[in-house]
């Protein structure tokens, strides 16, 4: 707004001087690109100049690019009228503790509406809403809550009924509110830097049903946080390209209602035309708008497919198994009664990939590995797909290569020839030319990683109970189902070659059409039969519920990484490296992809302890299953006699030949287990020590404990949860080599600390915290008597009753942080734990 309007507003003579001087200041913004106000006449012979000689931009916003003044001139499309708005992240931050990714950032449905010679952004309001009552009530409900005004334009011209604003203030700002999930994510406090900001004309297009516009956005900090600092190539400046779609609103879709019980995705806002008896919570699910071409048929085509077309920089084959895994819904997809409802096409090298009309699958190169992501474009008003910018990361294929790698030593067949992980794969007769098992294991990993992603831009989200369904859904995050057989390493079947049983009841319940008045019953009945079937989906919460995991429970998952871990631990070594490669190669990720091998089967093995059951079930829909259920305590002390295997000192040991050969890496390594250039074999064992006993002694972990050992009877108590850790811990004896001696000391010192974390934890249940201060004070007592002829070992033990006294005099003062060594070199470290997805 200007200083004029502002201005107390003068009288008589005054009043005419402040009007001419307004007019020629009005007149002089104008032609600067101010935006200041004109009246009527003098607009439009100014404003008609400030169009001229700059190029329009056809489409659904047109635009003009005015390079002089470096701005951009959107056409509004229509004024009060919905338009779809995203704000998305056109290059990658960089680094995945940053905490989003490329694609889509923000989403949001806008009015264009003007004010005098200024047009207001304002932002809908969907989270409340009235889909249904009189004008008057959904009024009533739109002017109950705010809006939100993202900019407001200055027109710079509306000659021949065309209305043209400078857009620069919509676009010139923390459009993605980048700087907050900086913060957000504890990366600093970063702010928008207008003038190091400035847009990407030659990446600024527009389209029939959409219009891009793009911006380098730079953000700037004077102390910024590790993740983010190691990815900025100056100290102080965090830039990306940031990319604003507009998008025509579709008309027509008929929303779904979405049921927790499955894991279709959904949008959600409150309905205040529902019945005051009932919850204004509504759910609809997100899906693309398919249709049979034959609604009376039991099986029909589609009347418009969904149609993904391939980025061509994908190499052969990687590019074929993408299509195929893609391909493998048309069988779900059937189930709900459509035949090939699903294409999959090679780009044609015309193709723009930001037309929103095309459902793309970019292929994205990184110097790390990383996420790949599905940025669907959502209608935010309705639920339907509009259209799928998905981001394949091409460094999975060298985590697969990674892990052929450890295993290749451990493996029936040969596991010599050319990785994965090498560039020259680009043909099918190099490809061809791998062993088979690293082939297959190569192909069908992008496979199911294809249709793991391109499932979420069909409306699906994660289904991480698939492992206790024998892959009942490739919405799982997956390893390599690797087993041992006559003591090699098997893996005939590394991964799935199809969609599994859940994936088919998802896409039955979000596209099978119904009539209205069968739609409910029908959608119930997808829901009751994969019930009936056993088909596993619970919430995030639940003890079942785990990633990287491919038994049918944490008891075999435990067995199954045990056994592969000993077999791969000890064939790991020179033998997988190229020739001409570093022998300090060997400590880069696949070190610890083989020693920590069981880190993910420990998380799930550690839900279990202190877990409940809890199924989503819904009054009158309960098919047979209880809200809640109690893990019975067998399980459970199965489970903890497992975990307390991983700490044993023979399992923290690695090989002395192995030791011999691990040189410092003379490349750039990341992701080294030991920051020492001697390698540190105790650090290594302390890090997958704490994995298995810090999380035992989480503080919320002890109270559910104490909570459902007064209910159920025969739980693993606390008190017999600790007292195990502290016989396989403290209550060993100190004999055998000096490195089983080490070891040993490594595991008391976590189980020192981890008691002690929980001990000054002033939200622990109290009686957790009572328990575990007795047992310290009764652990000092006991090692002040101990004595032992090492004297490493008997300095250790006089030093930790000394320290657990003076712990004791301030437990909350004194309690550890974190018991987890940091990963990686200090101060520059980005991990308090070892790096962990997407592995």
């Amino acid at each position: 707004m200007s200083d004029r309007v502002n201005a107390a507003r003068p009288g008589g003579q005054a009043r005419r001087q402040w009007r001419q001087a307004g007019l020629l200041a009005g007149a002089a913004a104008v032609l600067l690109g101010l935006g200041a106000p004109l009246p009527a006449m003098a607009q439009a012979s100014a404003t008609r100049a400030s169009v001229a000689g700059l190029e329009r931009k056809d489409g659904f916003v047109p635009f003009y690019w005015d390079a002089a003044a470096g701005k951009v001139l959107l056409e509004v499309p229509a004024f009060n009228e919905d338009v779809l708005y995203y704000v998305s992240a056109a290059t990658n931050p960089g680094s995945v503790e940053i905490g989003f990714d490329r694609g889509i950032i923000y989403t949001a449905v806008v009015h264009f509406e003007r004010s005098g010679n200024q047009v207001v952004v304002n932002q809908i309001n969907l989270d409340f809403r009235a889909t249904a009552g009189t004008a008057e009530t959904q009024a009533g409900v739109r002017d109950s809550f705010p809006t939100s005004v993202l900019a407001v334009l200055p027109v710079v011209s509306d000659a021949g009924g065309r209305v043209v604003v400078d857009g620069t203030p919509l676009f010139m700002r923390d459009a993605g509110y980048v700087a907050r999930q900086l913060k957000r994510s504890g990366q600093g406090e970063f702010r928008f830097d207008a003038t190091r900001s400035a847009f990407s004309p030659a990446v600024m297009k527009s389209f029939p049903e959409n219009t891009e516009i793009e911006t380098i956005a730079t953000f700037a900090s004077t102390a910024p946080g590790g993740a983010a600092s190691e990815v900025m190539p100056a100290p102080d400046t965090f830039s990306l390209r940031i990319h604003h779609s507009f998008l025509k609103a579709p008309v027509g879709y008929v929303p779904r209602e979405a049921d927790p019980r499955i894991g279709v995705s959904s949008i959600g806002f409150q309905d205040f035309s529902k019945p005051i008896d009932e919850s204004p919570f509504t759910r609809w699910v997100r899906r693309w708008r398919l249709e049979k071409k034959d609604p009376s048929a039991a099986m029909s085509e589609p009347v418009e497919p969904i149609v993904y077309y391939f980025d061509p920089a994908a190499p052969e084959p990687i590019r074929q198994a993408m299509k195929e895994g893609l391909l493998w819904w048309n069988k779900s997809f059937e189930a709900a009664g459509f035949i090939n409802a699903i294409e999959a096409r090679d780009a044609p090298a015309d193709m723009d990939p930001m037309d929103i009309r095309y459902a793309y699958v970019l292929w994205i190169q990184r110097d790390g590995r990383g996420f790949s992501s599905s940025g669907a474009f959502i209608d935010p008003r309705t639920g339907e797909v509009l259209g799928s910018k998905t981001h394949m990361d091409t460094y999975r294929m060298r985590t697969i290569g990674n892990y052929y790698d450890i295993y290749s030593g451990g493996l029936a067949e040969d596991g010599t020839g050319l990785t994965v992980a090498d560039p020259s794969l680009t043909s099918t007769d190099t490809f061809n030319a791998m062993p088979v098992g690293q082939r297959d294991m190569a192909f069908l990993r992008q496979a199911v990683l294809s249709a793991h992603e391109l499932g979420h831009t069909l409306g699906f989200g994660h289904n991480w109970n698939a492992a206790l369904n024998d892959r009942s859904s490739v919405m799982h995050y997956p390893v390599p189902r690797a087993r041992v057989k006559d003591g090699k390493i098997d893996l005939s079947e590394s991964y799935q070659t199809s969609i599994g049983s859940y994936d088919t009841f998802m896409v039955r319940y979000a596209y099978t059409p119904f009539a209205p008045e069968q739609e409910e019953a029908g959608l119930d009945g997808v829901i009751g039969e994969m019930r009936q079937q056993g088909v596993q989906f619970t919430l995030g919460s639940d003890p079942r519920y785990s990633w990287y995991t491919d038994s049918n429970g944490p008891i075999a998952e435990l067995r199954d990484t045990a056994a592969v871990r000993e077999v791969a631990l000890a064939s790991y070594g020179p033998d997988m490296l190229k020739p001409g490669e570093a022998y300090g190669s060997m400590r880069d990720m696949r070190l610890w992809m083989v020693y920590l091998q069981e880190r993910y089967a420990i998380e799930w093995g550690q839900r279990y302890i202190g877990g409940l059951f809890q199924n989503i079930v819904l009054k009158g829909k309960e098919n047979g299953l209880a809200p809640t259920e109690f893990i019975p305590g067998a399980q459970q002390r199965e489970i903890f006699s497992l975990l307390m295997k991983t700490i044993e000192p023979g399992h923290l040991a690695i090989p002395e030949t192995l030791l011999a050969q691990l040189a410092p890496d003379p490349g750039e390594n990341r992701e080294d287990m030991s920051k020492d250039p001697l390698f540190d074999q105790l650090r290594a064992a302390r890090i997958l020590a704490s994995l298995t006993i810090e999380p035992l002694f989480d503080a919320d972990r002890s109270a559910r404990m104490v909570a459902l050992s007064v209910r159920q009877s025969d739980a693993l108590g606390f008190p017999e949860m600790v007292d195990g850790v502290l016989v396989a811990t403290w209550g060993r004896a100190a004999t055998g080599s000096a490195g089983d001696k080490a070891l040993l000391r490594v595991t008391q010192n976590v189980a020192l600390e981890s008691m002690m974390k929980l001990g000054g934890a002033a939200d622990a249940a109290p009686e957790a915290r009572y328990f575990v201060l007795d047992k310290l004070g009764q652990l000092a007592t006991d090692l002040r008597k101990r004595t032992d002829a090492d004297p490493l070992t008997a300095a250790f033990y006089r030093e930790t009753a000394r320290q657990i006294d003076r712990y004791l005099e301030d437990p909350v003062g004194q309690a550890p942080k974190s018991v987890m060594p940091a990963w990686g070199d200090q101060p520059r470290s980005r991990f308090p734990s070892p790096p962990g997805p997407p592995l």
